[in-house]
Parts: C-alpha cells; sequence; structure tokens
C-alpha cells in the first residue's frame, strides 16, 4: 500500500473517531475550584478542530502549513470562532515579526559565507580526540542555536560533522563515532534551542500564549534566565550518554579532517561584518530590553530587537539590498503554521474546550509539590513531542491547553503562572527521542549514520537528565 493511500485511511478512521467529540457524551471534568466545567458547542468544535489538526500534523499526511490553514478554516465552518477574530488572533500577534527578523539574518548567517568560516574553524580544532569531538560539536550546535534557532544552526553544524566522517571513512550505520557524531549534531541544536526564544519557534509562541491568554508578558532576559543554566546542565549529560552507549572507535579520527587541509581562509568580508553587526544590536535590544524601557517608557518586545538587527544586516551589506533575496529567506510554511496555531490556541483557550481539556490532561499534576510538578511536566510534553514533527504544532495544541488551567485563578499570580508553564513550553523543544519529531533530528538521520532506534535508545536515556535539569531550573530560578 502506497504511503498516499495509507495517510488517506488514517485521516479517514481518525476523522470518524474525532468526529465522536461533536455528538457523543464525554467525560466531566471539573476546575482547580471545584466547579463542573460543561462543554457547549463552541467547545466541541473547538475540539474537533484541535484534534483534526494534530491528527494530520501525526501522521504528516499534508504539508504542515496546509494543515494549520485547514484548522483555521475549519473554525467559523463550525461556530467555534469568527472569521475575523481567529485572523486577528494568528496574524497581530509580536511572534510573527519576531520570526521574520531571524529568518532573516539566519539566511544572511549562511550566505554572506560566516558559517562556512565558523565551520573551518571548529573542524581545524577538533584534532584526533573522538570523545572530545562529540562534545565540541554538541557545545557548538548548541551556541549557534542560541542565537540563530535550531534548524539553522543544524544546517552549520550537520555538515562539518559529515565532513568528519567522510574524511576518516566511517561506515555508515556501523560506526559508534558516527552514531555519536552525527545524533550531537542534532542534540546540540535542540539543547540550546531550550536556552532563548530565538532557538525555537515553539519558545515565542509560547511567550505569545503566555501575553495573550495569560497576561503575562515574559522578557528574552526573563526566559534566559531559566532556560540557559537548564540548557547548559544538559550538555555533559548528553555528552556522556553518547559516548557511553556508542563509544567511539580508538583510531576513529586517523585520518585528517577535510577542514585542515584547506588554506587558511581569507579576511572577514564586509557581508560577514554586517551579519556581525546585526546580531550584535538584536542582541542588545533583548538583553537591555529593561533599561530600554525605563528610559522610553515603552515595552520593549522580543521583536524589536529581531527586526532592528534584521534591518542592520540587509542595510550594511556590500552588494545593496535585494529585496528578492529578502523574500527568498522568508519561509512562508513556518509564517503560516505559526499564525494559525495562534488562531487554534486562542479557539481553544476561549471556550470551554481549554479548561476541559486541561483539567482531562493535567488536574492532577496541578495539585502536586512544585519539583515533582515540574518534573513531570517535563516528562510528559517531552513524550507527548513524538507524536508531532513540528515544535510548533506541540506549543499550539499543549500550550494554550496547560494556560487554560490556571489563568485567571485568584490564588495564580503571574509567577505562579509562569512556573507552571515553563517546563513544559521548554521541553518542546526537546525532540531527542524520535528523529521524525523534528526536522533538526531528520535532517541528521538523513546523513544515514544511525538509526531511529539508536536515537530512541540515547533520547530515552537522555529524557532523565533532560527534564530534571528543567524542572530544577524552573523550581529554583523562577521568583
Amino acid at each position: 500500500m502506497s504511503h498516499k493511500k495509507s495517510s488517506i485511511i488514517i485521516v479517514a478512521i481518525g476523522l470518524a473517531l474525532i468526529s465522536l467529540v461533536l455528538i457523543a457524551p464525554l467525560p466531566k471534568a471539573s476546575a482547580p475550584g471545584g466547579e463542573e466545567i460543561v462543554l457547549d458547542w463552541r467547545g466541541r468544535a473547538s475540539l474537533f478542530v484541535l484534534g483534526f489538526a494534530a491528527l494530520l500534523w501525526a501522521t504528516e499526511a499534508f504539508p504542515v502549513a496546509f494543515t494549520g490553514l485547514v484548522a483555521v478554516a475549519l473554525l467559523p465552518v463550525l461556530g467555534a470562532m469568527q472569521w475575523d477574530q481567529a485572523v486577528r488572533a494568528g496574524l497581530t500577534s509580536d511572534v510573527i515579526p519576531f520570526l521574520v527578523g531571524v529568518m532573516i539574518t539566519s539566511e544572511a548567517i549562511a550566505s554572506s559565507g560566516l558559517a562556512d568560516r565558523m565551520s573551518r574553524a571548529i573542524a581545524a580544532r577538533v584534532g584526533n580526540h573522538p570523545k572530545a569531538t562529540v562534545f565540541i560539536l554538541l557545545i557548538t550546535g548548541a551556541a549557534l542555536s542560541m542565537c540563530i534557532g535550531n534548524l539553522s544552526a543544524a544546517a552549520v553544524i550537520i555538515p562539518l560533522g559529515s565532513a568528519l566522517l567522510e574524511a576518516n571513512r566511517a561506515p555508515k550505520g556501523r560506526s559508534n563515532l558516527g552514531k555519536a557524531v552525527m545524533i550531537a549534531c542534532a542534540w546540540g541544536p535542540l539543547i540550546g534551542a531550550v536556552a532563548t526564544p530565538a532557538g525555537s519557534t515553539s519558545n515565542v509562541l509560547a511567550m505569545g500564549f503566555l501575553s495573550e491568554l495569560a497576561g503575562v508578558n515574559i522578557s528574552f532576559v526573563q526566559w534566559m534566565a531559566v532556560a540557559l543554566p537548564a540548557a547548559l546542565a544538559m550538555i555533559v549529560p548528553a555528552w556522556a550518554i553518547l559516548v557511553a552507549l556508542f563509544p567511539p572507535e580508538p583510531d576513529a579520527l586517523g585520518a585528517r579532517m577535510a577542514g585542515e587541509s584547506i588554506e587558511a581562509s581569507p579576511g572577514v568580508t564586509r557581508d560577514e561584518w554586517a551579519v556581525v553587526a546585526g546580531i550584535a544590536v538584536m542582541w542588545g535590544v533583548w538583553l537591555g530590553a529593561g533599561s530600554l524601557e525605563r528610559a522610553t517608557g515603552m515595552r520593549v518586545s522580543p521583536s524589536l530587537g529581531a527586526v532592528l538587527g534584521a534591518l542592520v544586516t540587509l542595510s550594511l551589506r556590500s552588494g545593496g539590498m535585494n529585496w528578492a533575496d529578502v523574500e527568498s529567506s522568508l519561509s512562508m510554511g513556518t509564517i503560516i503554521t505559526v499564525a494559525s496555531g495562534l488562531s487554534l490556541g486562542s479557539a481553544i483557550h476561549g471556550s470551554t474546550a481549554g479548561k476541559w481539556l486541561a483539567s482531562i490532561l493535567f488536574s492532577p499534576i496541578i495539585g502536586m509539590p512544585l519539583f515533582p510538578r515540574a518534573l513531570l511536566l517535563a516528562v510528559s510534553i517531552c513524550l507527548l513531542k513524538t507524536m508531532f514533527s513540528s515544535n510548533t504544532a506541540t506549543a499550539a495544541i499543549l500550550m494554550p491547553v496547560l494556560i487554560s488551567l490556571v489563568a485567571g485563578q485568584p490564588d495564580q499570580d503571574s509567577i505562579a503562572v509562569w512556573r507552571l508553564v515553563a517546563p513544559a513550553a521548554m521541553a518542546t523543544s526537546l525532540s531527542t527521542i524520535l528523529a521524525t519529531s523534528s526536522p533538526t533530528s531528520l535532517l541528521a538521520y538523513r546523513a544515514g549514520y544511525f538509526t531511529t532506534a539508536d536515537m530512541a535508545r540515547a533520547g530515552l536515556l537522555f529524557l532523565v537528565p533532560a527534564s530534571v535539569s528543567l524542572a530544577a531550573a524552573c523550581v529554583l530560578l523562577i521568583r
């Protein structure tokens, strides 16, 4: 049976089952205060659209962005949300300009030659130490991801890992060095994605939901204050698991790396300096947002830094500004997916579906002490993440549901809401178990050096230290 036919069958069966949400009796649920939550038609319709979108995203029966458009169109058709409200919820969020700025900068890093220069510099320094090489690739991928996003970081680090393995004739599927190196090339960017809002679209989406649905504004620095220590704490356990599970062959790096034989790179070009200047402005605004707000009396959102940084990069390039190049750097699929996710999340939160689903899924966890609660939330999100091939889709489905459980409760101030949502929001980036649950992992998997079982074994082991790191950071650092 072809993939297309099997997808159609799966979708048809799933659609039939999900349709029961509209007509079948559903379990009763209670809010934290004890009042019963009754699903009205809007709530049932919102649940139907959520379930249908989740099914299509999980099975990849259609492109992710197409599924997002289908979900948004179904909201007014089924009476879950007015069309103009759905459009406003998706397109007026601060998330969209943030993504535009980061995507322009990411493309400029590659096209300017800066990414290639960084790759060569790393390649020339790894030496003949297999375990150290795995560590360097992990930490470099994480550092890049913090600045330019996990997928862009993977686009830099994975070719470097492949070049290393090819130069040393590591056999695909059999070399332990190949497995450790290429999984590290996926894990590094994914771990780094946790650390900053720029690391993953799902981070920005979670921040957008917190602002729109709960009135909780989390700044770039506030996110980093919690997530950066958590991400750094994951690096050594990740490295230890990879080199223990796949001990590199003693002579694995006997050959010289391809990058070492390349002549010294020429001086830094104007285009590369333009990117450096743009990134400096971007991070300057992000890190100095508090001072800027006090000086101007206006809120400085992360998207302002992203757009200003992109404008500086474009303005300083040697060839002038070619708008066609700018348009080619913008992924409309990503923008559509994020916008549709915001609309869907708003529909869920604005109806009875949000509180009902949150009560069913998470209410047993809410009453736990802080650390066990944060730990279970991180673990459950990491496991639920294996159902989806998009961090954005995961955040769009789960964040509004979780926020609905506590937003508006009299005993839940902004700190309490942030402390609850933070471990789940940050865990949406950790697609470290299944190679198919993230484009970043999939890029590394396609190189052919490890199997899905290899990554699953390592990922399940890594789930423990990763979840503990997130839980500890959220409990200790959110005040």
